[in-house]
């Protein structure tokens, strides 16, 4: 008999994504397939190439699915009209298009050749027949009831499924000459079904299967000697497709019932077996303390972390600096490195039970602060919080800040604007309250001359963004005021100098006049022409020296200041005190 196929096993997320079916991978290791949001019953298409994250639907369609992915990113696959019934569809430069093999009353499609183009699947017609086709070429084995085809070669070998008159399922190879050889399960009874669908250049195939009364399960190795794949600690896997280097690309389902899509790459042994440890974990929801259990093969980031464990927020403690930085699903990068013998803040909206699946530690300190979760959760307050979103208005935003302030505990966050976005994190890990339901959080936008950069927005916290620990901003038309605004001066009361910030929502000429209490105007500050935007900072807002037009100081009392320009005039009052 063959020696057994070892296997090192990585989970695909997308963070707030619980459903994610991945049945389609190119050769660089980009994936495809359907996904379904939380609150969504329809299914729709995605794509997850270099990284980038995007769904497609069919118009008017009931939903849309993705089983094939060429090297170029043209995907294809079927969506399902509005009477039911299944047509092709294929992404190619962004747009999806219909296909239906000629004849056909459904089409569905499963492959796509990268090097002829020609399309892979089956089709019914108007008799309700079912057959196969590849390219122009119709497939039917002889005697089936009906017949199915997944996927063609690159020498022209297509593999499928048929079903025998009796209604058996049976897997196929057919050769390019059109011979069939006939693939069966070792001990195989009671199938439901039995799909053959991939094939790489050894001659390696990768199946699904499903028995009565059984969970879905996946079969690789050559046409003679299939043997059962399982993603550890999965309740049900299923192989989609397989690579040229021998790994399968698919989706697994994990105990709390979300779906996540998998890699599994053929490796020696003991690699296997080095990185084949199972460690369950139970999230309950709301915010839970984690370290990682097990090293997984490939290094883990917030992004991936928040992946498996449906988390809203990571939140991870910078010992150097002693703050705490958050990542949330809506950040432009994978955030932080997840290190072994670190705890993290994750939230999460429900109970969440899964399995890690990696090495041992082998620093011992790893070791010991590799727990299980601690769930935290204390209703109408959060011990750990995230405040974060995004700035638009500019091209560029290096240098920036958004400063955080719970106007009911008075505590203060500052954080660096990254492209972007931001994310304030604070957390107490003696688990008191760091924000409830009602506070106001006030939240603006710092230039890199220390200069207000938006209008300060008050946000009062829900209890969603409690059940999340998250709540979302969003800063536009950074650097633009929606209008003219004259603003405190500051110091105030001051001796001998003050600052008096203003802003402009269009380019214009400006000017400043300071009067005393007889309405006399005793000093005029000709500004001149001054572009749009936010005039706060000492080094961008007017200056007075507390003198009048002789070069004299003032003396104390009540005085006022007016802003002019050709469109707009606001007076304020201000304090010498000396």
């Amino acid at each position: 008999m063959p020696p057994a196929l070892n296997y090192t096993f990585e989970s695909i997320d997308v963070p707030g994504v619980d459903f994610l079916a991945v049945t389609a991978s190119s050769d660089f290791f980009d994936y495809a397939g359907n996904m379904r949001g939380t609150n969504d019953e329809k299914d729709v298409a995605f794509t997850l190439i270099n990284g980038v994250f995007k769904t497609y639907d069919f118009p008017d369609s009931q939903g849309t699915y993705f089983y094939a992915l060429g090297n170029d990113g043209k995907a294809a696959g079927h969506y399902k009209d509005s009477d039911g019934l299944y047509h092709g569809v294929i992404l190619e430069n962004g747009e999806l298009r219909r296909y239906d093999f000629p004849g056909a009353v459904q089409t569905e499609i499963y492959g796509l050749s990268d090097s002829t183009g020609a399309l892979t699947g089956s089709f019914v017609d108007a008799s309700g027949v079912r057959r196969g086709f590849s390219g122009d070429t119709i497939v039917e084995r002889p005697g089936a009831s009906a017949t199915y085809a997944d996927f063609v070669s690159w020498t022209g070998n297509i593999v499928g499924s048929y079903v025998d008159a009796e209604g058996i399922y049976h897997a196929y190879m057919r050769s390019s000459v059109g011979r069939f050889l006939s693939i069966d399960l070792p001990n195989a009874t009671n199938l439901e079904y039995f799909f053959l669908h991939g094939l790489n250049n050894a001659r390696a195939v990768v199946g699904r299967a499903k028995a009565m009364d059984d969970v879905p399960r996946t079969y690789v190795g050559s046409p003679l000697n299939l043997q059962e794949l399982q993603f550890p600690g999965a309740v049900s896997t299923e192989g989609w497709n397989i690579n040229q280097d021998g790994s399968v690309v698919g989706h697994y389902d994990s105990a709390d019932g979300r779906r996540h899509g998998f890699v599994a790459r053929l490796v020696p042994k003991e690699e296997s077996d080095h990185f084949g440890n199972i460690f369950n974990v139970t999230l309950t929801k709301g915010l839970n303390m984690l370290s990682l259990p097990l090293a997984s093969p490939q290094p883990m980031t917030a992004k991936s972390l928040a992946g498996i464990t449906g988390a809203t927020v990571v939140i991870a403690l910078d010992a150097e600096n002693q703050r705490f930085i958050g990542w949330t699903p809506d950040a432009p990068n994978d955030g932080f490195p997840i290190d072994g013998g670190q705890g993290y803040i994750i939230n999460v909206p429900q109970t969440r039970n899964f399995a890690f699946v990696g090495a041992p530690w082998t620093d011992q300190a790893e070791e010991a602060a590799a727990a299980p979760a601690i769930s935290l959760e204390t209703p109408n307050e959060a011990w750990a919080f995230v405040v974060s979103g995004h700035l638009e208005g500019k091209t560029s935003f290096d240098g920036y800040k958004v400063i955080v302030r719970n106007l009911r505990t008075n505590s203060t966050i500052t954080t660096s604007v990254q492209g972007d976005y931001f994310a304030a994190a604070t957390a107490d890990l003696a688990r008191r309250s760091v924000v409830k339901v009602g506070d106001v959080i006030e939240a603006r936008v710092i230039g890199p001359d220390g200069n207000v950069e938006s209008k300060t927005l008050n946000i009062k916290v829900t209890p969603e963004n409690l059940a999340n620990a998250l709540l979302s901003v969003k800063f536009d038309s950074i650097g633009k005021p929606l209008q003219n605004k004259l603003l405190q001066n500051y110091p105030n009361p001051f001796n001998p100098e003050t600052w008096i910030p203003y802003q402009l929502a269009k380019d214009s000429s400006v000017s400043i006049s300071i009067y005393d209490s007889t309405a006399k105007v005793i000093r005029k500050l000709s500004i001149g022409n001054q572009s749009a935007g936010f005039y706060n900072s000492r080094e961008r807002a007017a200056y007075w020296d507390g003198k009048n037009a002789l070069g004299e100081s003032v003396a104390s009392g009540v005085y006022f200041y007016q802003l002019t320009t050709p469109s707009f005039q606001q007076t304020r009052r201000l304090v010498i005190l000396k």
